[in-house]
């Protein structure tokens, strides 16, 4: 189920480099990839760790748990996003992919992932 949801993702939503499961702890459950995308192993790391940084940062705040973070330059776009309180699903775009198609997509696999993640 896991690699139908993220291949979804990947075909819809145009410019998507890759989209993947990952534990909080970086590892990853789950990928669909695109030619040329970078490392999901290496994504996954990096995306999981600035995504618990940010958690720490809104906690320190008194913020709430964050939920989505993204962040990007002209040549890509890294979109995360929290299906359960262990798993983040993760996404690379090319700098011309849709970042609100994207983030949408996201939270549609999200809710189709949750359930099997609880």
């Amino acid at each position: 189920m896991f690699d139908e949801v993220l291949k979804r993702v990947l075909a819809d939503v145009d410019g998507a480099r890759c989209v993947l499961l990952a534990g909080l702890d970086g590892v990853v459950v789950a990928a669909a990839v695109a030619d040329g995308s970078p490392s999901p192993d290496l994504v996954a790391a990096s995306m999981a760790d600035l995504f618990r940084k940010a958690d720490a940062a809104h906690r320190d705040a008194g913020l709430v748990t964050p939920m989505e973070l993204a962040s990007g330059s002209l040549e890509g776009r890294a979109v995360l996003r929290a299906v359960t309180a262990d798993y983040l699903l993760v996404a690379a775009l090319e700098g011309s992919g849709s970042l609100g198609r994207m983030r949408f997509a996201l939270r549609k696999a999200a809710d189709a992932l949750q359930p099997e993640l609880a």
